[in-house]
């Protein structure tokens, strides 16, 4: 009998954690809205636990499942209700029409401080120093190429390298070293922000199974202490160096000294200002840069057309001047077929901040409660066959000025890689900026084709949160002799 009771006990555990696990599963339901029946513990996203695929092959499914049943569906992430958004013109409501309800007012004063930072001007500033940095990535390229590697270059790698060495430049007025021999300290830092490591998942997991009231208990600090006081003492650094060459370049630099005076910065926020545009800047456009010669590589066809393009607009000094980078029609034309084929942020969430309405198909409003998570699938819309023909194939001519380039899928709101409205990517034209300019000096330096280590068949990585190919982009170069 004495057995008896620790089985009690562990049935009762198990039971009060099944309950704990299930008991908000008719949220939805309740509410008159449609949806796939939750699993316990996992709920609908089983993917985002398992990880045997990208967890946006879950939302994928889910979206064409209830397309044509209603504007929304209602979903589980774990245990957590959200609302998975499948009218293109009720996400053009969430990102425009009715962005105030789906905005934290914190980011308000920390966007109106950083946007004027992002000026033509100030990104024409940094254009010669992308230009530098396109040169040391053919000198790298050059090198690795002779070593006659049989796997070629990872392309994600290469990029990774350009971007970190642009953004430190621009950032923090530095030289990364990222193309030198031997580990890049300011990379690994920044890469290790954005851990996705599997413990790094396992915490976020159990953070979104707690109550709000118990997550700011268990609650760790956005970056570890060392973390912080490298990225601090480089802002120092940076700084000192900028004022004792008394250089006054119109960089994002010169513009956050200028912010620290107005506003009394502290070097924890001014840390923090310089941090979130290097991490942006060097991981999402690097995915770009990469997915776009991946792209490139799989088609001859757009990558000669492309390259004889760049070899008609090259000026005598052999360079491509920034306003003439601009204003490459076919450039534009694969970037933004690779940009919806595969643009690196997949699904995009947004809180509601304010309880708020949105309209179902039947003209039945439905409450969306203050907290509730709001799923916007990017990915699935780009990837619909009833925006886009033959959606899995690349094809820049969907963008071309003759079909109306990006206009006609902005106003059907199909067409999203940088989001919408007021709270759309700040650092767009920046992130264009770099990845043009290395694009423009691969493609006009070296025909590329993929690895036959590589999987020509894309599938998005479930390790990474981005979208990132599973097994790397894996290029072979070969230089173009002028």
């Amino acid at each position: 009998m004495a057995f008896l009771l620790p089985l009690c006990l562990i049935g009762l555990i198990g039971a009060l954690l099944y309950l704990f696990l299930v008991f908000n599963f008719n949220y939805w339901r309740k509410r008159g809205v449609l949806g796939p029946k939750p699993r316990p513990l996992f709920g609908n996203l089983p993917n985002v636990v398992l990880q045997k695929r990208s967890f946006e092959y879950d939302i994928l499914d889910i979206y064409r499942e209830y397309k044509g049943k209603d504007r929304f569906v209602g979903i589980f992430n774990l245990r957590n209700p959200q609302l998975l958004i499948i009218d293109p013109k009720l996400v053009q409501d969430v990102l425009i029409t009715n962005f105030r309800n789906f905005s934290e007012n914190e980011f308000s004063k920390w966007r109106s401080e950083v946007t004027p930072a992002l000026t033509n001007i100030r990104i024409k500033a940094s254009y010669p120093i992308m230009l530098s940095v396109c040169g040391k990535m053919t000198k790298y390229l050059e090198k690795e190429t002779k070593k006659h590697l049989p796997h070629g270059v990872e392309a994600r790698e290469l990029a990774a390298r350009y971007t970190t060495e642009v953004v430190s430049n621009c950032i923090y007025g530095i030289e990364a070293g990222a193309f030198e021999e031997g580990p890049c300290d300011i990379r690994e830092k920044g890469a290790a922000i954005l851990d996705q490591s599997f413990g790094s998942k396992i915490y976020l997991m159990m953070m979104s199974l707690l109550p709000d009231r118990l997550r700011g208990i268990f609650k760790r600090p956005f970056m570890r202490k060392d973390m912080q006081t490298y990225f601090i003492q480089l802002m120092k650094e940076a700084i000192k160096i900028r004022q004792s060459t008394k250089s006054d370049r119109a960089d994002f630099l010169n513009y956050l000294l200028q912010l620290r005076e107005k506003k009394n910065l502290t070097e924890i926020e001014l840390a923090a200002h310089t941090l979130t545009f290097f991490v942006d800047g060097f991981e999402t456009s690097s995915i770009l840069i990469s997915n776009c010669i991946r792209c490139l590589a799989q088609s001859e066809g757009a990558q000669q057309k492309l390259r004889d393009e760049i070899n008609k607009t090259i000026e005598e000094n052999g360079e491509i001047s920034f306003e003439k980078l601009l204003e490459l029609p076919y450039l534009d034309q694969c970037i933004n077929e690779c940009l919806r084929l595969r643009s690196p942020g997949i699904s995009i969430t947004k809180r509601c901040s304010n309880t708020c309405e949105l309209m179902s198909s039947k003209e039945k409003p439905i409450k969306v409660e203050k907290g509730i998570i709001v799923v916007l699938p990017y990915y699935a819309l780009h990837h619909d066959p009833e925006y886009y023909p033959n959606p899995e194939e690349f094809i820049p001519e969907r963008f071309s000025p003759e079909n109306g380039g990006t206009k006609k899928y902005k106003e059907m709101g199909v067409f999203l890689p940088f989001g919408d409205g007021p709270r759309i990517c700040l650092g767009m034209k920046f992130a264009l900026c770099q990845s043009k300019a290395a694009i423009v000096e691969i493609i006009r330096n070296w025909r590329v084709k993929l690895n036959p280590k590589t999987n020509p068949t894309f599938i998005i990585d479930p390790k990474y949160f981005f979208c990132v190919p599973e097994g790397g982009s894996w290029v072979d170069f070969e230089r173009i002799i002028n």
